[in-house]
C-alpha cells in the first residue's frame, strides 16, 4: 500500500516558497535592492523592461561574490547574514532568509555576474527554473549585477494574475522610491524600457532627498521632528495641519531602516493628527524608528515587510507624543491673558462654534451656479410655472446644523443632505454632458503649473488623454511639472491642482482601468469635490434652487457613493407621533 505522506521535490518545494517571497515583478526589484544595499553598494541601478514582466536588471558596485559562494547563494537559505540562533535576533541587515534569490531563479530565467574589489576575474552564472545551467569566469566591473526575464515562465497561472504594465510599473517604482528614501547617502537610478525615469544623487541631508521624490510643494509642507526614551530613537518628517491627503500611501514607516507595515504605528499616527485634519482625511508622515535589534522581531513574515515589537505599549504613546509636539501652538504671555481673562468672564476657551460667515457661491447668484445655467441651457422657471409643470410647490424651513436643508410640502417634512444632493445633482449633469459630448470646460489665461511626486507624476502621465475627455487639458512642462490648461467648467477654479491630486489618490486609474472604465469613478470624484460641503451656511434663495434642481432627479435618492440624500417625515408620522388621528 503507497504511503500517504510525501516530501515534497526539491524544485516543487522552492516554487512553494517563490510563492510566498515572490508576488510580482515589484517583490523581485525589493528583493535585489535590499542586497544591493547590504552589499555596501554606493550605487544602485534597477533597469526595467515592459514593467518588469520582461526583464528586471538590478546593477550595484559593491562587495561582490567569490566563484565558490555563487551555487550557495542559488541555494535555499544560503545566506551570509546568519551563523547561529542569537544572530536570528540580532538581525541588522535588509535580508538574512536566504531565499530571495532562489526563489527567484525558481521562476525565471536569471544570470549573476559578479566580482569582489580585489579580484581581478569576475564570475557569471545562469540559472532556468531553479538549476544553474552555466558557472563561468566573466569580465565585469566591481560589484554585482542580476538579471531576471520571463517571471513565472513556468507557473503560467501565475502570471495570469499580473495586471497591465503600467500598474506593475507604479508597483515597481513604489518599492525603488521607498528604499531610496530610507538611504539618501546612495545614490540610485530607475530606468524603464531605455529611459531614465528617475536619478537620485547621493546626499547628506534626508529633505533632499524627500523633496526630490515627494516634490517641493509637498516637502515644504513637512516639519522635522524627533524624540528619544530608553534605547529608542523617533525622528523623521510630519506633514503641517495645512497639508492632508486623501489616503495612507503618504505614511511611511521604517524599522532600523527596513519599510515595514505596522497597523499599531498607523494608528498612533492618526491618533497624533485626530483633531488636526479633518475626518476622513490622512497625514503624510515620514517616521523613521531606530530600537535595538533584540528590541524587535523581523522573521514575522516572509517578505519581511512586518515585524513585531517587544514592547509595543511603549511605542504608541511615544509615536503620539512626538506627533502632537508639532502641532502645539506657542503661547505668548499676552495670548495667555487674554485666553485667562476669557476664562474668567465666563466665556469658552475654544473656537466657537459659529464660524466667520461665509457665503457659498453656488446657488444662484453668481459663481457655479451662473454658469451652471449658461452651460448646461437650465431655464428660469418661477414657482407658479414650476407648480404647473408638475412638482409640488414647497417652503424652505430653514437650515439644521448647516449641514441639512429641511423644507415642508403638502405631504411632510424632508431632510436633505446638502453636500449629497448637490454630488447627486453635478454628477448627473457631468453624465449627461459626457453622454452628449457637450461637456463646457473653463480654460485658463496663465497655464496652472502643477509640480508633482515620483508616483503622482507617472500616473498622470499615462492617462493625459483620460483626462481629456473630461475637460482637463494638461501638458508636461518639465520634470514632473504639468501645465494645466482647462479644466470642467464645474470645478472650483481656486484650486484645480487640487481636484487633479484628488483623481490621483482615489484610484480612479487603478487596475485595467482606461477610457470609458475610468469615466464612471472620475465622475463620482469630480462630482463629490466639487460639490457644497458640510457644515456651510446657505441663503434662502440658494436652499431654493438646490431643493427644485434636485426635484429633477426625482429618482436620485442616493448620493454616487451610495449615502442618502434626503429623508422625509410624513404627516400622517407626526399626528401618530403626537396620538392625532391620522388623516
Amino acid at each position: 500500500m503507497p504511503k500517504k505522506i510525501q516530501v515534497l521535490p526539491e524544485a516543487l518545494s522552492q516554487v512553494i516558497a517563490a510563492g510566498e517571497v515572490i508576488e510580482r515583478p515589484a517583490s523581485v526589484v525589493k528583493e535585489l535592492m535590499e542586497n544591493a544595499i547590504d552589499a555596501a553598494a554606493s550605487e544602485v541601478v534597477v533597469e526595467l523592461r515592459a514593467g518588469g514582466l520582461q526583464l528586471i536588471r538590478v546593477r550595484d558596485d559593491g562587495e561582490g561574490m567569490e566563484r565558490e559562494d555563487l551555487p550557495v547563494a542559488l541555494a535555499r537559505h544560503g545566506t551570509s547574514k546568519i551563523r547561529s540562533l542569537e544572530d536570528l535576533y540580532a538581525i541588522q541587515t535588509l535580508g538574512f532568509r536566504g531565499e530571495a534569490l532562489p526563489s527567484t531563479a525558481s521562476v525565471s530565467h536569471m544570470a549573476i555576474v559578479t566580482r569582489p574589489l580585489h579580484s581581478t576575474t569576475g564570475t557569471r552564472v545562469i540559472c532556468e527554473g531553479g538549476e544553474i545551467k552555466a558557472l563561468s569566469d566573466a569580465g565585469c566591473p566591481s560589484g554585482t549585477e542580476v538579471t531576471v526575464k520571463n517571471l513565472f515562465f513556468n507557473i503560467p497561472v501565475k502570471r495570469k494574475f499580473l495586471k497591465s504594465v503600467s500598474l506593475e510599473l507604479r508597483h515597481c517604482l513604489a518599492q525603488f522610491l521607498r528604499l531610496s528614501l530610507a538611504h539618501p547617502s546612495l545614490s540610485f537610478r530607475f530606468i524603464h524600457d531605455g529611459r531614465l525615469l528617475h536619478e537620485h544623487l547621493k546626499t547628506e541631508f534626508l529633505k533632499v532627498r524627500i523633496e526630490a521624490i515627494l516634490g517641493r510643494e509637498a516637502s515644504d509642507q513637512l516639519q522635522a521632528f524627533e524624540m528619544e526614551d530608553g534605547g529608542i530613537h523617533l525622528s523623521g518628517w510630519a506633514s503641517l495641519a495645512t497639508y492632508s491627503r486623501g489616503n495612507g500611501d503618504g505614511i511611511s514607516l521604517y524599522v532600523n531602516g527596513r519599510f515595514v507595515k505596522d497597523r499599531m504605528i498607523f494608528r498612533a499616527i492618526l491618533e497624533a493628527y485626530r483633531h488636526v485634519i479633518p475626518q476622513g482625511r490622512f497625514p503624510a508622515v515620514i517616521l523613521f524608528l531606530v530600537l535595538p535589534p533584540s528590541a524587535v522581531d523581523v522573521n514575522v513574515h516572509p517578505t519581511k515587510t512586518e515585524v513585531k515589537f517587544k514592547e509595543p505599549d511603549r511605542l504608541f504613546p511615544m509615536v503620539v507624543s512626538a506627533l502632537r509636539l508639532l502641532h502645539e501652538p506657542t503661547v505668548s504671555p499676552r495670548d495667555a491673558r487674554k485666553s485667562e481673562e476669557r476664562r474668567e468672564g465666563g466665556l469658552p476657551d475654544a473656537i466657537p462654534y459659529s464660524l466667520p460667515f461665509r457665503r457659498w457661491e453656488g446657488y444662484p447668484a453668481g459663481g457655479v451656479w451662473e454658469r451652471e445655467k449658461a452651460d448646461f441651457g437650465v431655464a428660469e422657471v418661477s414657482h407658479r410655472e414650476e407648480q404647473s409643470q408638475g412638482p409640488r410647490p414647497f417652503r424652505i424651513l430653514g437650515q439644521v446644523a448647516r449641514t441639512y436643508i429641511v423644507y415642508e410640502d403638502s405631504e411632510g417634512v424632508t431632510f436633505i443632505d446638502q453636500h449629497a444632493a448637490h454630488e447627486r445633482i453635478l454628477y448627473e449633469k457631468l453624465k449627461n454632458a459626457c453622454e452628449t459630448k457637450s461637456l463646457p470646460v473653463t480654460r485658463f489665461l496663465t497655464p496652472v503649473l502643477m509640480e508633482c511626486s515620483a508616483e503622482e507624476a507617472l500616473m498622470l502621465g499615462e492617462h493625459l488623454q483620460d483626462l481629456s475627455a473630461m475637460g482637463f487639458e494638461i501638458d508636461p512642462a518639465g520634470k514632473r511639472i504639468f501645465a494645466i490648461r482647462s479644466i470642467p467648467a464645474l470645478i472650483d477654479q481656486e484650486d484645480p491642482k487640487e481636484i487633479i491630486r484628488k483623481i490621483l489618490e482615489e484610484g480612479v486609474f487603478s487596475g485595467h482601468r482606461k477610457g470609458d472604465e475610468s469615466l464612471q469613478p472620475m465622475l463620482i470624484t469630480l462630482s463629490c469635490h466639487s460639490a457644497i460641503r458640510a457644515n456651510l451656511e446657505m441663503r434662502r434663495e440658494e436652499m431654493e434652487a438646490l431643493v427644485k434642481d434636485l426635484h429633477a432627479f426625482s429618482s436620485s435618492t442616493t448620493c454616487p457613493h451610495g449615502r442618502p440624500v434626503f429623508f422625509s417625515l410624513r404627516v400622517n408620522d407626526l399626528e401618530r407621533q403626537f396620538k392625532r388621528n391620522p388623516r
